[in-house]
């Protein structure tokens, strides 16, 4: 989504994700300035309306319309990352009686064959 700013002409990349149902206050990354939006099914239908007060939420990017772009804290958001817990470790699934997966499970050393996951190695 994009939101250009109506007092400096900045355009405001929103990430579709945090914006998709949003009502609330974001900041341009250019000028500062606070807007009010309403966003429904990752489309605005109310706004950019001037506002006052902490933003609720900052663009994903931004650049000038020279095509510079702007970015950094207090101007825009930082990339998501993964979670700490998930990185590098996977997750073995447990598999019900018919071998359709159920859930996700912490690997035990006697699940192990070789290199391989139990289920895979016992089944036929």
């Amino acid at each position: 989504m994009l939101l250009t700013c109506p007092n400096c002409k900045t355009k405001n990349f929103l990430d579709p994700y945090p914006f998709w149902n949003f009502k609330g206050t974001t900041k341009c990354a250019g000028c500062a300035k606070i807007w009010r939006i309403e966003t429904s099914s990752g489309a605005c239908v109310k706004g950019p309306d001037a506002a006052d007060g902490q933003p609720d939420l900052l663009p994903g990017f931004a650049e000038k319309q020279d095509y510079s772009p702007i970015s950094g804290p207090g101007l825009t958001r930082p990339a998501p990352r993964a979670r700490k817990d998930a990185v590098c470790k996977p997750i073995p699934i447990q598999r019900n009686i018919r071998g359709n997966a159920v859930s996700g499970r912490p690997l035990k050393k006697e699940d192990l064959i070789g290199s391989r996951p139990k289920f895979i190695a016992g089944r036929k």
